[in-house]
């Protein structure tokens, strides 16, 4: 009788440390671990840990392509056949102009994300982390739609996340054109 009940407590801890492991495994490869990771990375200044979340590339193709989108003629108004090719040219010319500029600017641009990172009070950084803990998030496989809200303000940043083949981990691609505009006109225009 004591074998059997030491078998049965062998096999609870057996079964409850793999649910436990599945369990880290999973929340350790999700987007919202992705957001917690980087939240904790600002809080300890540590701007190379917070950059593995962050894909500047394509987050710069990605506002590239937002922002031509508000040059595009109304759909209540009809754009002639020289804007049309303007525009046309234009997208093209950006879709080929940004790789290379973002190459060699790559440096540059990430300093001045990090300059005004490094630079935001600590009580903004609280409002980021508990932001990212509280997010919304929709993820499809290897594509997440995430939404965090300012507990204060109420106001929403939308961005989007993608799981990296490479090395399986999660990081922000792209983030919505028209929040980051309010967002910009709050903290850079007052």
């Amino acid at each position: 009788m004591r074998r059997k009940t030491w078998i049965i407590a062998v096999v609870i801890v057996v079964l409850g440390g793999a649910l436990a492991g599945g369990l880290y495994w999973s929340w350790a490869n999700s987007p919202r671990y992705a957001l917690q990771q980087a939240a904790l990375a600002l809080q300890a200044r540590d701007m190379d840990k917070f950059f593995n979340y962050v894909n500047l590339k394509e987050i710069l193709s990605n506002f590239v392509e937002s922002c031509s989108k508000d040059l595009e003629t109304p759909t209540d108004q009809q754009a002639d056949e020289w804007s049309k090719l303007c525009r046309q040219l234009g997208r093209k010319f950006a879709n080929v102009l940004m790789p290379k500029l973002f190459q060699a600017f790559e440096a540059q641009i990430q300093g001045v994300v990090e300059r005004y990172l490094l630079h935001l009070d600590h009580s903004k950084i609280l409002v980021i982390a508990a932001a990212a803990t509280v997010a919304q998030i929709d993820s499809q496989g290897d594509e997440a739609g995430v939404i965090l809200t300012d507990p204060k303000t109420r106001d929403t940043l939308r961005f989007h996340m993608r799981r990296q083949p490479n090395h399986g981990a999660w990081q922000i691609v792209s983030v919505n054109y028209a929040d980051l505009k309010r967002f910009s006109k709050r903290e850079f225009h007052h």
